[in-house]
């Protein structure tokens, strides 16, 4: 298997680069295999992304997100599988009996009285209508399934995501339904924009830079019934990509558009108001008796992430419209 070309247009320090092009993910595709993850992408790009012989270069600058939340996820799990748990689950004062219980992925022997469980980063594949539905979860403790989230405030605030974090905890739990036993999961969020200034004067910021979120998990029959229709549409358009219907603009996480109003022309530097639409601009507009409105496209943010976007027609489009920039 070839080396995936990465890029580093911004001359990122090779101490930086290193860490930024490293990888120990360990999904190995193979034919008829798809991840948890990858099966909550919009059908045109899971189809694409099949057919796409080799994925475009990557930057490393691309990569920043992604490693500080693997680096997150990998310190936690060390954390929890250190020679110095049980000190420190007693110095957050936690009762001895419950601390001397406490193992880290118990195998079914060890399962016994007054053993506390503790599940982290189990990979599980689960075979359904000739597909393998492949999942690594972050954390289960007392039979609840809790996932890990470094992200930007505005992900807490608008629960733009909060449907994708259902069904993609409901496939765990669908893979795991022997170590996953409650109806509801925790999304810790770990805020990587978090201002304490905002958080007493805004009364929808979250008031602390760690959040737990509870949400209800699908059911068993509905996460199945789910998978099925999202791989039939796998089966259905993979013998006819040139039929796949368009990611819809909450598919492509697509921002608004924003319409800015200049009531000087000839100072174009800063807009005098933005509004979200063009009819309140003009209604400005026409107040003021002078002016101009420029619209800012919104822009089609899932397309950066996709492997399939250098040869996805709809893309294409955008570039042209404005509304992506590779």
């Amino acid at each position: 298997m070839g080396t995936t070309m990465i890029t580093n247009k911004f001359n990122v320090p090779l101490s930086l680069a290193i860490w930024l092009a490293h990888s120990d993910y360990d999904f190995q595709p193979e034919t008829k295999t798809i991840s948890a993850t990858s099966l909550l992408k919009p059908i045109k790009s899971i189809v694409l992304s099949m057919y796409a012989q080799s994925a475009s270069p990557t930057d490393v600058m691309d990569l920043v997100a992604s490693s500080l939340g693997t680096a997150i996820h990998t310190a936690i799990e060390e954390a929890w599988k250190s020679d110095s748990l049980k000190g420190t689950l007693e110095a957050l004062g936690h009762p001895k009996k419950i601390v001397d219980g406490i193992v880290i992925n118990p195998t079914p022997e060890q399962l016994v009285e007054g053993v506390v469980p503790i599940y982290m980063e189990i990979r599980r594949t689960k075979q359904i209508d000739g597909w393998n539905i492949s999942g690594k979860f972050d954390f289960i403790s007392n039979g609840m399934l809790e996932d890990f989230k470094s992200t930007g405030t505005y992900n807490y605030i608008s629960q733009s995501n909060s449907q994708k974090y259902i069904q993609q905890a409901s496939i765990y739990r669908w893979l795991n339904q022997d170590l996953v036993t409650q109806d509801t999961f925790a999304i810790n969020y770990i805020f990587t924009d978090w201002s304490s200034v905002k958080a007493k004067q805004e009364t929808d910021y979250p008031k602390s830079r760690l959040l737990q979120q509870k949400f209800e998990l699908m059911s068993i029959s509905e996460t199945e019934q789910f998978i099925k229709e999202k791989i039939h549409q796998i089966n259905k358009y993979m013998t006819a990509p040139d039929q796949l219907p368009d990611c819809t603009p909450e598919e492509l996480w697509m921002k608004p558009s924003v319409f800015k109003y200049y009531k000087n022309p000839e100072k174009m530097d800063r807009s005098t108001k933005n509004f979200d639409s063009y009819w309140e601009a003009n209604q400005r507009m026409t107040e003021e008796g002078v002016g101009k409105i420029v619209e800012v496209k919104g822009e089609a943010v899932f397309c950066r992430y996709c492997a399939a976007s250098a040869t996805c027609a709809q893309a294409a489009r955008m570039i042209q419209e404005g509304r992506l920039i590779l």
